[in-house]
């Protein structure tokens, strides 16, 4: 039977422009999520796991007048171009461009083949939930095992966004020596004939039901397929210059681990990716970017004699079940100039995502990899379709047990990091938690530059207070402490303290109470917390909530400071207003940065950090960058919201 393109029609269904919702999602970063998700995918179907797989990416050209069917495909742009002309801006240019580049004498392709994998089963019958009808026919649809990577059925229009023409073909090789090819052209609707309109996705076929064609379409020449995988052809293949950097670098990035573990081997045109030559390449990435910096100190945990490998403890959840102990490693090494954070990842092994915020005076970098099959198959139906993050909402048998056991793994996570290296670092780096940072107490040891010293003389002590409010009294701010001497010896105002209550105008004005200046006059709104301008945010009902703070500035230059906050009631969710308190009044202290185990979703916008509250009414410790680079007297405000 003759080949051709089959565009079934609608029948009253739904009608498609060019908008669709599973190549959208891979716009403005076309490579990576293809890079992604190509890997991911062949990674999930591979065939032996004692050999690695093996992907190939390469470009090449054909005539036009080689391209299958290219008359039929070309008439079918032009009853496009006669259905939504004057009707859908976008679907008028991707059809003009399309015609442009068929009319051209040659078209790009690019040819993704994977190796040391199973091929599309199913391919000889189309039989539904194969993986030949779960990648061609079938839309939003994933027969993956627990611990694959994806789970969605999104992924697979990744190479779509990389066509100009909306055109792939897949040839295949499967585990029954079955050879087959089809080609798919995810366009739009239009009227094939009067009143009959086709659903926009058509098939390079030759049976009406659209089933794959046996044999193999040989659109590469000089390539030739001797064992089982998949080939997949992508039609209009237009990159920018520098693709094959762009490939490799998001090869390097989003699986080095699987690489390092001899799992997986990529070829880019003439270059080849492997673990003989995965540290020289990660060494030459640019370090301008703090992500290849990250990817480096990810890198040395896998190759370092001094890491340590952790296994998570055993923990039970009433509809989850049992996660038995050593389901998730985390490998973790303490050192100098390393990142502070855990990179977490499950056992196909691509990024997901990275935690962060575990401690600011610890200088560590780790990996976290789950490899159970009860925690993957868990985790698996956390993760968002991009695969970025664990979302427990996502796991309908049971949200709430979801989301402590990722509470929990994220808790396994940063007690570990402080109880291996805490002690190792508190002597030198880290006085939080030692008698509110020990403000009167030496911390030399014998041998230590006298500039470390804590000891503090007190010159002067200045009370200030605010004027009484009419409608509602306020309570006195503590005196404030400012130790010239140590300022002379090049450490900060350690010790100092405030203790305040945040004060709030009457319901209904609209605006929340400033801060009091210098002579004891209400600030404005802008300099308190009743009115957010940054950003244009939503206004907020602001609960002051009465503090104790103390500080420690770390690094003078970089703006670090360690702070102790004391709420003197339980909430969950708050806001933290950094300000400096100077000659003139109180001054806006942006935040560049802020580290704590204590909270969670924590976002900073200008001087406002907000953030979910894990310990209740106990002391916060925080560790904050500013955007500051002199000594300052720090004016702290919490507020719950």
């Amino acid at each position: 039977m003759k080949s051709f393109w089959n565009f079934p029609a609608a029948s009253g269904g739904l009608i498609n422009s060019i908008n669709n919702a599973g190549i959208e999602t891979f716009r403005g970063n076309e490579l990576d999520s293809l890079t992604r998700e190509i890997c991911q995918n062949s990674l999930d179907a591979v065939k032996d796991e004692t050999q690695p797989v093996i992907i190939e990416f390469k470009s090449f050209d054909i005539p036009a007048t080689k391209f299958p069917k290219q008359r039929e495909l070309v008439d079918v742009y032009k009853k496009c171009e006669r259905t939504w002309s004057g009707k859908n801006d976008k679907s008028e240019q991707f059809i003009k461009q399309a015609q442009i580049i068929m009319q051209h004498p040659t078209i790009q392709f690019l040819r993704i083949s994977d190796f040391n994998t199973k091929g599309l089963e199913g391919a000889r019958t189309g039989e539904l939930g194969s993986p030949w009808s779960s990648l061609i026919r079938e839309a939003g649809s994933s027969n993956k095992s627990d611990s694959s990577g994806g789970s969605f059925g999104i992924g697979k229009s990744a190479p779509f966004a990389n066509s100009k023409l909306r055109t792939l073909f897949y040839e295949s090789l499967d585990q029954t020596n079955y050879k087959s090819h089809i080609g798919v052209a995810n366009i739009m609707s239009f009227e094939k004939e009067p009143g009959l309109t086709t659903v926009g996705s058509g098939y390079y076929t030759d049976d009406e039901s659209s089933k794959a064609i046996s044999g193999f379409l040989n659109l590469d020449s000089s390539f030739e397929r001797t064992e089982t995988g998949t080939d997949i052809y992508i039609a209009g293949f237009k990159p920018k210059p520098n693709w094959v950097n762009a490939i490799r670098n998001s090869v390097i990035y989003n699986f080095f681990i699987t690489i390092h573990q001899k799992k997986l081997i990529v070829r880019i045109e003439d270059e080849v990716i492997s673990h003989e030559n995965l540290g020289k390449l990660i060494q030459s990435l640019d370090e301008t970017k703090e992500e290849y910096r990250h990817v480096k100190s990810y890198y040395e945990v896998l190759i370092s004699d001094k890491a340590l490998s952790i296994p998570s403890p055993k923990r039970m959840y009433k509809t989850i079940g049992t996660f038995e102990e050593g389901e998730a490693t985390l490998y973790i090494m303490k050192g100098d100039d390393l990142n502070r954070r855990v990179l977490m990842t499950r056992k196909a092994g691509m990024r997901l995502f990275e935690q962060n915020r575990i401690s600011g005076s610890i200088s560590f970098t780790g990996i976290l990899i789950i490899t159970g099959r009860h925690m993957n198959q868990v985790f698996k139906q956390m993760e968002n379709p991009a695969h970025t993050l664990w979302e427990p909402n996502r796991y309908e048998p049971s949200p709430k047990d979801a989301e402590r056991a990722f509470s929990d793994l994220r808790k396994f996570v940063r007690e570990t990091v402080q109880k291996t290296f805490q002690v190792e670092t508190t002597d030198t780096m880290d006085a939080i938690g030692l008698s509110d940072f020990l403000p009167d107490s030496p911390i030399l040891g014998e041998g230590q530059e006298k500039r470390e010293s804590l000891t503090m003389k007190i010159k002067e002590i200045k009370q200030k207070k605010k004027a009484k409010q009419t409608k509602k009294p306020k309570k006195r701010k503590s005196g404030e402490s400012y130790l010239d001497d140590l300022v002379a010896a090049g450490l900060s105002p350690e010790g100092e303290e405030s203790g305040h209550s945040p004060e709030v105008k009457e319901e209904g004005t609209g605006k929340g109470g400033g801060s009091g200046n210098k002579n004891g006059q209400q600030g404005s709104a802008e300099e308190g917390t009743g009115t957010e301008k940054e950003g244009n945010e939503k206004k907020e009902k602001n609960r002051p909530i009465e503090i104790e703070t103390r500080y420690i500035c770390v690094n003078k230059e970089e703006g670090l400071y360690l702070v102790s906050v004391k709420p003197k009631k339980k909430f969950e969710k708050g806001r933290l207003e950094f300000k400096v308190l100077g000659e003139q009044g109180e001054f806006k202290l942006p935040v560049k940065d802020i580290q704590s185990s204590q909270i969670d979703n924590v976002t900073i916008s200008g001087n406002m950090v907000r953030f979910k509250n894990n310990v209740g009414k106990e002391d916060i410790y925080v560790n904050v960058k500013v955007d500051y680079e002199h000594y300052c007297v720090l004016e702290v405000d919490l507020y719950e919201v």
